[in-house]
């Protein structure tokens, strides 16, 4: 029977040493590297170390640049275009709109200030004519949450959909994984809703409900845009259609009958 060595266990002492020779080690390296003109820092107040040394107070302290790094990656893994990072609820433009675009925005602004207030009916949801600001205002409202430390998936149904169905076909543990994050994320942003020029297929029927019941049934907040009309949803698949109405309650407006597309001004 092979013997177990015990390792021994640190001190507090020995611990608290460690420490202030880890810092002495970091401060040595930091006055090597500022000797050197030549070095290039993204951030020079704490030259890439993350940490900011007090000499005066014999301290260590988290550098500002930490989090705006954390937000760097926050905004990479949420997928959001750069095409896209720039859109905001101030710059939306509701001048000369009709009343339902400037209702839209209103909803988009309620669902933010509250957001993690909502309860059961924290989906915002967006339908109707092609150009009025749907997509404007989702990735308005994902980019805000971002600022706020809130994790955020943007997904775009036809490029999503079509990259879905080339990982099922290479590997259906990939897709299951895939499916995970947009089942998981604090909020998922899906885009144009059922876009394509050809029939919705029960695969993608499938896929959707998939993720949107997994959201619907632990209550996950989710933004939704779509050029169908509430009825729409409802005669594709009542299951979908009528969960995506009843989360949406309170931020849900149909722009319908009017022409207002953005794109065309």
């Amino acid at each position: 029977m092979d013997q177990q060595t015990n390792q021994p266990v640190e001190t507090l002492e020995e611990i608290i040493s460690n420490f202030e020779l880890l810092i002495q080690e970091k401060r040595s390296h930091s006055t090597e590297q500022s000797l050197n003109s030549q070095a290039e820092y993204q951030c020079r107040q704490c030259q890439d170390h993350g940490i900011i040394f007090d000499d005066n107070k014999n301290a260590a302290y988290p550098c500002r640049c930490q989090e705006n790094r954390k937000r760097e990656r926050m905004f990479k893994n949420s997928r959001i275009t750069p095409a896209f990072k720039s859109k905001t609820l101030d710059n939306f433009n509701t001048q000369g709109r009709p009343p339902i675009v400037k209702k839209m925005l209103q909803s988009a602004r309620h669902y933010v200030s509250n957001f993690g207030t909502h309860g059961e009916n924290n989906w915002l949801v967006c339908l109707g004519e092609p150009g009025c600001g749907k997509t404007h205002l989702s990735l308005a409202v994902a980019n805000t949450l971002l600022t706020s430390d809130v994790q955020v998936m943007y997904f775009p149904h036809v490029e999503g959909m079509s990259e879905l169905k080339n990982t099922f076909s290479k590997n259906e543990e990939t897709l299951e994984e895939k499916l995970r994050e947009l089942r998981n994320v604090d909020v998922l942003v899906w885009d144009d809703l059922f876009k394509g020029r050809k029939e919705v297929t029960p695969w993608t029927i499938e896929i959707v409900f998939d993720a949107l019941n997994y959201r619907y049934l632990n209550l996950l907040p989710t933004i939704i845009s779509s050029e169908w009309t509430p009825e729409m949803l409802l005669n594709l698949d009542k299951a979908i259609g009528s969960r995506i109405l009843e989360r949406g309650k309170g931020h849900l407006v149909v722009v319908e009958g009017i022409d207002c597309n953005f794109r065309l001004a």
